[in-house]
């Protein structure tokens, strides 16, 4: 069990992209915004979709088996597995359970949770929380998954040329006392719940044949009220929680942040006077994989060593709704 001297943290991550590759040259000729602009505008240069039999439990499941390897645990060993997605493979039941099914976790408690694109660092909260009040849980799983190319009018420009499909995980588990997640801020505005929608499918929108044609199966998407909230509130939930262990953005080894596009990361790290040296991005390579993102780039920046033991590493992301989050972690 997680005994109470000591902490929670990453033990393995491990992450699953497709291959079916979207250029910016294909989106061209599908939108008539030119591949030197989308670069410019958004600085995405590709992205990658499923092909037909991929699902999104089965990009969860590659995920969740890299993660567990690179942590060197077994799946009777998982106590809690939390899916992070809004692009399950049915509207219910939980996709968490399918996941459990299919990497044979058959002691853990399974179940989704939504936050849209900041949804894994909100599941890495829920989970680190869990496992402190129920000390039974010794190994959590936390998946962030998007399978978005499915909802997508690929001659859309305001949708099109941000997104891809992917899935990336974390296993955590018990490291020494004072190490692990220190602390964790969620804020919403719901003032702007409409700026990011996909109203198709909802209970408010049931597909009828009547409205099958009117295309509300899609992303419908604001970007300039995206890009106003992240810039308003997203610094502010990092500094929340860093407030809460009496530290500052200064203070801050590495920053892992939802990929939603590169400008601005660019634009978020020069607001908080901090180099991009600190950060790792991958949105140029695999575009926006909404709730998986984080969990991919994390997972990538491990592998390439970027983050290392006594680090003071933020994860922090935005999502729709608008749902604002910041994990703080002593890296172990």
């Amino acid at each position: 069990m997680v005994k109470n001297n000591t902490g929670v943290g990453v033990l393995g991550a491990g992450r699953y992209v497709p291959n079916k590759v979207i250029t910016n040259q294909m989106l061209e000729k599908w939108t008539g915004v030119s591949a030197a602009k989308i670069v410019e505008r958004i600085g995405v240069e590709t992205r990658y979709i499923v092909e037909d039999h991929e699902t999104a439990s089965s990009m969860s499941a590659s995920a969740a088996k890299q993660a567990m390897e690179m942590a060197g645990i077994q799946p009777s060993q998982i106590g809690l597995i939390i899916v992070c997605s809004f692009t399950g493979d049915y509207v219910f039941p939980a996709m968490a359970c399918k996941v459990q099914e299919l990497i044979k976790a058959t002691n853990a408690a399974a179940f989704d949770l939504m936050a849209n694109c900041t949804g894994f660092q909100v599941g890495v909260c829920v989970a680190s929380d869990r496992m402190k009040c129920d000390q039974s849980i010794k190994y959590a799983l936390v998946i962030g998954t998007a399978l978005q190319s499915r909802y997508i009018n690929w001659s859309d420009p305001d949708s099109a040329l941000y997104f891809g499909d992917g899935a990336g995980a974390v296993i955590l588990g018990p490291v020494p006392s004072g190490y692990g997640v220190l602390a964790s801020e969620i804020s919403s505005n719901g003032k702007v719940f409409e700026a990011v929608r996909m109203r198709g499918g909802g209970s408010s929108f049931p597909i009828r044949p009547e409205n099958v044609n009117d295309g509300l199966q899609y992303y419908e998407l604001n970007g300039l009220e995206v890009w106003k909230q992240v810039v308003q509130y997203q610094p502010l939930a990092i500094e929340r929680s860093l407030a809460k262990i009496y530290k500052k953005t200064t203070d801050v080894d590495f920053f892992i942040f939802h990929q939603a596009n590169l400008r601005l990361i660019e634009y978020l790290m020069g607001k908080m006077k901090q180099p991009m040296s600190k950060t790792f991005t991958n949105v140029e390579n695999i575009g926006n994989t909404a709730d998986a993102s984080m969990a991919i780039a994390l997972c990538d920046a491990m592998q390439a060593g970027c983050i290392k033991r006594d680090q003071l590493v933020v994860i922090s992301g935005v999502g729709a709704g608008f749902i604002f989050g910041s994990t703080v972690i002593l890296w172990h």
